[in-house]
């Protein structure tokens, strides 16, 4: 009778080596989103030596082998995109089947906090038409998906996350989506009639030194690399705590390109930024074995900080413009117009999505004969004691045509500025700027100063110039 019971348990004490189960990470899940006409990575974990995935859009039958650690990691091929729900079934011995899943396009979304604020913002920080857009969410069940890497303390680096799963747009999920992510794939997918997806890993207060490594951030000239990396900094601002925590769980996934918001935390050492942000995005698509992935990022927005005529954050904004000579295949759109004095996190993140898309639909989609961001200052004359500016981004002109636009500053050779009368030459993409308090310019500035109100110069498309200088002086405000 012993012999009789000693056998079953023996076969049950076995049994777990013999029909093995894959363990997927969360980043892999029911409702996901992959990349269209592309080769994604699919990965986990296995008890068994070998494992296979069969993908239901082809049928095929994919094999591949677990490493000495149980690993293992597959590339498919995808189709072009639609709204019909596909499965991948995954076994290793017993199958496990992802369904509901989309194939389209997939964005990386990342900085601070105003890419993290949810769409039901923050304490006493509302998001405009948040309420509009949350309910009408479920019409974009098949068109919108998402999911939010989950923050922790620990800075040992991770490979996985728990508590955060892929989500289908709906009013109950929106609420807590990024705002100024969904306001972004809500424009795409009506664009191109695509789903979208995508993957939120931003962190509120985070520095830019925290999502890269040592190694990159040694390449940068004059960084102190012992207080970038010391114990006394928050996770958030810590050299590559972020890129640990946050960055290397997603770095599988295959996406089209990359959103980021970024710049707030970063004032205080704004000389170093565009080198700073050059070396990440060259280390993230190096990661992603992605050599020309897009980048496309948000200018900070105006506000106060110490004092709104102060010019530190004018200085990163200017920063942020001259990381595009130095980053392939970027772009940045402007948020001259919709600062708050008195908040970090303006409302306007509407007008935020819809820019990244416009950047996106034409620089990446295709999309022909209208501007990809606001008018920039490409170069300034000066004749009869005025200056005459010029910009690109407005073939067809700038507004408002025939009223006085505030915000413009000009010097004469004390480098005194003061506040100078501007208007745009005809319908044309110049702004003639002077001022009686000084008789031969040399220099001019627009809207930069940490927060400038009632900022209205923009091209016919309604996107906003970006603030610039003509002088050199980080020293005179």
């Amino acid at each position: 009778m012993k012999r009789q019971l000693l056998i079953p348990a023996l076969l049950l004490l076995f049994l777990p080596f013999a029909q093995g189960k894959v363990k997927l990470p969360a980043m892999m899940g029911d409702h996901m989103v992959l990349q269209q006409n592309s080769s994604v990575k699919l990965w986990g974990r296995a008890d068994g030596k070998k494992v296979t995935i069969t993908t239901s859009w082809n049928n095929r039958t994919y094999r591949t082998s677990t490493d000495k650690d149980g690993n293992w990691l597959v590339k498919v091929d995808t189709p072009a995109g639609g709204y019909t729900p596909y499965s991948i079934t995954i076994s290793d011995g017993t199958p496990v089947t992802l369904s509901d899943i989309l194939i389209g396009e997939v964005w990386i979304c990342s900085g601070q906090s105003n890419m993290e604020m949810r769409m039901m913002g923050n304490s006493a920080q509302p998001v405009d038409n948040s309420l509009e857009t949350i309910l009408n969410a479920g019409n974009y069940r098949d068109r919108i998906r998402f999911i939010t890497v989950p923050r922790i303390k620990n800075i040992q680096k991770r490979t996985d996350f728990e508590g955060k799963k892929w989500e289908v747009s709906s009013p109950e999920t929106t609420i807590d989506c990024s705002a100024t992510g969904y306001f972004f794939a809500k424009q795409l997918t009506q664009s191109l009639n695509l789903p979208v997806g995508l993957v939120i890993n931003s962190w509120g207060g985070s520095a830019i030194e925290a999502w890269m490594d040592e190694q990159t951030l040694s390449t940068i000239e004059g960084m102190n690399i012992e207080a970038a990396k010391s114990p006394k900094r928050d996770v958030r601002q810590r050299l590559e705590c972020l890129y640990n925590l946050m960055l290397w769980p997603v770095k599988n996934f295959t996406a089209r390109g990359f959103l980021w918001y970024q710049g707030e935390s970063n004032i205080s050492n704004y000389q170093f930024y565009a080198p700073m942000m050059t070396a990440m995005v060259q280390l993230w698509r190096n990661v992603w074995e992605a050599p020309d992935m897009p980048f496309y990022y948000v200018q900070i927005a105006p506000y106060k900080y110490k004092n709104s005529r102060d010019i530190e954050a004018a200085l990163l904004r200017e920063a942020q413009v001259n990381a595009l000579k130095t980053i392939p295949n970027s772009g940045i759109v402007p948020t001259t117009d919709i600062g708050n004095e008195f908040c970090i996190h303006p409302s306007q993140k509407e007008p935020v999505g819809l820019r990244l898309a416009t950047l996106a639909l034409t620089q990446t989609y295709g999309v022909r004969k209208l501007p990809s961001t606001g008018p920039m200052m490409t170069n300034v004359e000066y004749t009869d004691g005025k200056a005459i500016v010029a910009f690109d981004n407005a073939r067809a002109g700038l507004f408002p045509t025939f009223e006085q636009l505030e915000g413009f500053e000009i010097a004469g050779a004390d480098k005194k500025f003061y506040p100078a009368k501007a208007k745009v030459v005809g319908r044309s993409n110049k702004v003639e700027v002077q001022s009686e308090q000084v008789s031969q310019p040399i220099a001019v500035r627009y809207a930069f100063r940490n927060y400038v109100g009632n900022i209205t110069l923009r091209n016919t498309f309604g996107l906003s110039a970006f603030p610039f200088r003509t002088d050199t002086w980080d020293d005179v405000k």
